[in-house]
This record gives C-alpha cells, sequence and structure tokens, in this order.
C-alpha cells in the first residue's frame, strides 16, 4: 500500500508542475524522489543473450496496419522485397527490437494504464527471438519531458522510460520504409542521370493540346542566328524552345522525390480512388540512362485545396503525395515554353531588310559586316549605329499572346518585315494585321497568328521615317 500512496503523490506532482516528467525510480523498491534516473544500464528488451540468440523478426501493429521486418541482411519486409527500401531504417528497427534500453522505471504496481496511454497502446509490438517465446511491448504516449516515452511489457505491471528516438520507429506505417524517389535525376557531368530525347506533356489540364518536346539534331530548322538551341517544340506548333524559362521547368520533372507514399495500387479502380484514372497532368519522357535506352511516364491529379497532388509512375504500383509546387511542369502549356522572339537572324548574315506597310516599302541593303558594315535605303546612306539601334526594335518582334483570331481573307498586312539572306537561303517574312482591339496579328513565314502589342507596329513605322529623315532613334526594348 505504501508504494501505491507514492505512485499517487508523484502523479499529483506531474500535474501540479505542468509538463514535468514522472519520478523516475533508480530501483522497484526505492522510495526516494531525488533518486537519479538509472546509475547503470538496464534493457527492456534484451535479445544477445544465449536465452534468445538474437532477434528473428519483429511484427508491429498501428495506426497504419500492421507489418513484419524480418532481421537479416539487410532486413526486409515480406510481400516488399522488390521496392527500394530503405534499408538504414529497418535497420533501426532491428537493433531496437534486439535491445531496447530502459530511462528508468516508472511503477512496477498494479495500476491504471490510461494515464500512460497504455490502455490504448500507440502500437503493439511481436519480438520473436531466434529461440524461445515471443515477447510483446506496448508503446504509449510521449512523456512531457519531450525526451521518452512510455512502454510496457505484456504481462508485467512494469512501466518503463524509453527514448522517443526509438519508440517512434514503432509508429511508421510500411510505407514510410519505401523510398520516395519517383523519377531518375537529369544527366550530370560524370554521365550518370537521365538524357532526355523527348518529353511529352499531355493531361486534362492541356484540353487535348499536347507539348511535344524534342533534342533538336537539325539545328537548321532554326532560323540563322537563333541556332545552337539544343531544344526545339514540335507540338501543338513548331517553335524555339525558351532555353532561359523553359529548361528549368522541364528539368524539374527529373529527380523527383515525394513527401511520402500514400498508397499501393492494384487495379485501375485504385488510381480513380487518388484521382489518377483521368490524369490532371502527364509527362512521358523518352530517353537513356547512362549508356542504356530508358523512359518514364507520369500521371499527377489536380492539385487539392491544400496544394497537394498524387502522383505515379507508369509500372510502379505506389501512389505518392508531393506538393504542386515542386512540379512547375504541372500546369505549363507550350506557349509558356516556347521563345516569344519571333525572328533573331544575325546582323551581318543578311543582305537586305524590307519594311513594308500599305504606304511604301523601304528595303535596307547590308554589305560588309562587323565595323565594316554599311546600310543603304533609296539610294540614301543610313547611318550604320542609328541603324543597329533600329534593328534591335525589328528582333523586338515577338509573340505576347495565343490567339484564336485568324487574319480576314483577303487581308493585307499592316506591315512586313522581311529579312534576306547572304547565302542564298530563302527569306523570312514576319505579317502583322490589324485586329479590332489593342493587339495586331502576327505570323511568321505565314504560319499560325498570334497577338503582339499594336505599339510594336507604331514604333516600327515611327522609327522608319527618322531613319530616313537622318533622325536619332531608340530601341522598342
Amino acid at each position: 500500500m505504501a508504494k501505491k500512496i507514492i505512485f499517487i503523490a508523484v502523479m499529483l506532482l506531474l500535474l501540479a508542475s505542468l509538463g514535468l516528467v514522472l519520478t523516475v525510480l533508480n530501483r522497484p523498491d526505492s522510495k526516494s524522489a531525488a533518486d537519479p534516473v538509472q546509475s547503470e544500464q538496464e534493457y527492456i528488451i534484451d535479445l544477445q543473450g544465449d536465452e534468445y540468440q538474437g532477434l528473428a523478426s519483429v511484427t508491429i501493429k498501428n495506426s497504419t496496419g500492421e507489418y513484419t521486418v524480418i532481421s537479416g541482411s539487410p532486413p526486409s519486409i515480406p510481400g516488399y522485397e522488390d521496392y527500394p527500401i530503405d534499408t538504414y531504417a529497418l535497420y533501426r528497427i532491428v537493433n531496437t527490437s534486439a535491445g531496447l534500453l530502459s530511462r528508468g522505471l516508472v511503477t512496477d504496481e498494479e495500476t491504471s494504464l490510461a494515464p500512460f496511454g497504455l490502455d490504448v497502446p500507440r502500437a503493439e509490438i511481436r519480438v520473436k527471438p531466434v529461440r524461445g517465446d515471443e515477447l510483446v511491448l506496448y508503446i504509449g504516449n510521449p512523456v512531457p519531458d519531450g525526451i521518452n516515452a512510455y512502454v510496457k511489457k505484456e504481462n508485467s505491471p512494469a512501466v518503463y522510460l524509453a527514448g522517443q528516438g526509438e519508440t517512434e520507429t514503432y509508429l511508421k506505417g510500411i510505407f514510410d520504409f519505401i523510398d520516395t524517389e519517383i523519377s531518375p535525376p537529369a544527366a550530370d557531368d560524370g554521365g550518370g542521370g537521365f538524357t532526355f530525347d523527348r518529353i511529352i506533356l499531355g493531361g486534362a489540364v492541356r484540353q487535348g493540346e499536347e507539348v511535344n518536346i524534342f533534342v533538336n539534331e537539325n539545328d537548321e530548322s532554326n532560323p540563322p542566328g537563333m541556332r545552337g538551341n539544343p531544344i526545339r517544340i514540335s507540338g501543338p506548333v513548331d517553335a524555339r524552345f525558351n532555353m532561359d524559362r523553359g529548361y528549368p521547368i522541364i528539368q524539374s520533372i527529373f529527380g523527383l522525390r515525394a513527401s511520402r507514399v500514400a498508397a499501393k495500387i492494384d487495379s485501375n479502380s485504385d488510381l480513380a480512388k487518388w484521382r489518377l484514372d483521368k490524369p490532371w497532368s502527364t509527362a512521358s519522357v523518352s530517353g537513356t540512362v547512362g549508356q542504356g535506352l530508358g523512359g518514364f511516364a507520369l500521371r499527377v491529379s489536380k492539385p487539392d485545396a491544400a496544394g497537394k497532388v498524387y502522383i505515379q509512375r507508369e509500372g510502379v504500383d505506389l501512389v505518392y503525395e508531393m506538393e504542386a509546387s515542386q512540379l512547375p511542369w504541372l500546369e505549363t502549356s507550350w506557349f509558356n515554353l516556347m521563345d516569344r522572339l519571333i525572328i533573331f537572324p544575325f546582323i551581318d548574315l543578311l543582305s537586305s531588310v524590307e519594311v513594308r506597310s500599305p504606304a511604301r516599302t523601304v528595303s535596307f541593303s547590308l554589305s560588309g559586316e562587323g565595323d565594316d558594315l554599311k546600310i543603304k535605303a533609296l539610294n540614301i546612306d543610313i547611318d550604320t549605329a542609328n541603324f543597329r539601334v533600329y534593328y534591335q526594335t525589328l528582333l523586338s518582334a515577338a509573340y505576347d499572346e495565343v490567339s484564336a483570331e485568324k487574319p480576314a481573307p483577303g487581308a493585307k498586312p499592316v506591315l512586313e518585315i522581311i529579312y534576306h539572306y547572304r547565302d542564298g537561303k530563302a527569306a523570312d517574312t514576319v505579317s502583322f494585321y490589324s485586329t479590332a482591339s489593342r493587339w495586331v496579328l502576327t505570323s511568321f513565314n505565314g504560319g499560325r497568328p498570334f497577338y503582339t502589342f499594336a505599339a510594336y507596329v507604331d514604333k516600327v513605322l515611327g522609327d522608319l521615317d527618322q531613319i530616313l529623315a537622318g533622325k536619332r532613334v531608340q530601341s522598342y526594348l
């Protein structure tokens, strides 16, 4: 009875001190509240002696479910041998289960287990030694000291303290041990990682307009002065790829690592639970890993209200969870990835540039190069430095917005800029058509029109008068 009175007094002291840990008794028969935790190491479970001869397996049951870890080199989880398992975490469970160190005895008397969270334990641990009977351990609540947790063995009234670092390994679910890498890293200078040949972005978010990005082996498809760009877009438009803006976006497809594994799936009905049967966004990648051919495909759900998405890699029956903000490619469009500048030929490659409007056509002939570049128009010598500024304005022609509008049949351009090349390559033409708004429709070589700000046309035609009059101009940008 005396021990029970002491125990009740200790419990009252814990409540009164708002978070002070239970007084830890050094020995079961100790009565002093001033005793240290323990002066010698004592194990709650110790399988290293001849009686047990080590750990064979440990079965864990917690709020996530039940699973078994088999001791070995490395340890394994039956049914998950083919998955990328975090073996370090499994080793920790095996080592903890073979020897769980006590940090003190709280009580060895029969008493209510509710204050310790042991009436409904957070985890039940069944430890199977190599030799001998199974041992059962229960994990209770964390102690207010933030360091320990309450634990208890089956068929024993004793309540012990054990380190939270050890006991919380038993609160993990089976998916917590699976590696969260979703896609391989991008290639590095050492020849490792993934080098892509083609990426196709699709999914419901793109409304049937898949983005087809490929390594541009035929660099001649780029206009002179725009060569050297190793990537191109082939669908839904044929366009140069914007390396500065677009490359970091597509690079984010590689080296993906989830915040957690959410589920194991067995069928399409399982995919529907995670909104992956009709994915919001997809990425299909082909290329090489090291020296071999490879590829992977990803499907991603629509972000939820918390900004989270679920993602699956084709051929892997796992669903991962991660933040949508980690996927800049998730909803990006082909227009966001393409180079907005329409054309950018180096000035020394040109034999002439024509600027046409309904009122007139002015052809600037170019000869020489570098510091010896000469410009003439309408039999007038044009100041080369001033023309270089004007030429920067011509090259500033850009697609500012996507347009579903087309020029009216038979419509005449309000401005055309035609680039003629010295090497005999066919001329390139940029045409601008008026609309009823602040935009003009802009088309390159008769291709798909986009919107450009009408102020650009005003600038080109206004500066044309200035150039011919010998007055200084300023670049559009």
